[in-house]
């Protein structure tokens, strides 16, 4: 038991150590000068991609669309009509 408790306190001390001595070898707040212009490349691919994808599918959401409030519609008119009158 002591062998464990020693072996895993030398593992938590080199950890902490080598968390500690990677933290402070990090470049501090460097960004590449070219990191805006590849997040606007791949923002406007994605953004094409589904402005697309919502055209394409603009009908078949329409369709879709309509049939959830009619769903619904319909689910209101029954509620409706088995309410009990209280008069």
């Amino acid at each position: 038991m002591k062998k464990i408790a020693t072996a895993s306190v030398f593992l938590l001390s080199f950890i902490t150590f080598v968390g500690i001595q990677s933290a402070y070898a990090a470049p501090t707040a460097y960004i590449d000068p070219n990191t805006g212009g590849m997040l606007f490349q791949i923002l406007a691919v994605a953004f094409t991609l589904l402005s697309g994808v919502i055209f394409f599918f603009s009908s078949r959401i329409k369709m879709g669309f309509a049939r959830l409030m009619r769903n619904f519609r319909k689910g209101e008119d029954n509620a409706q009509e088995t309410a009990p009158d209280n008069e």
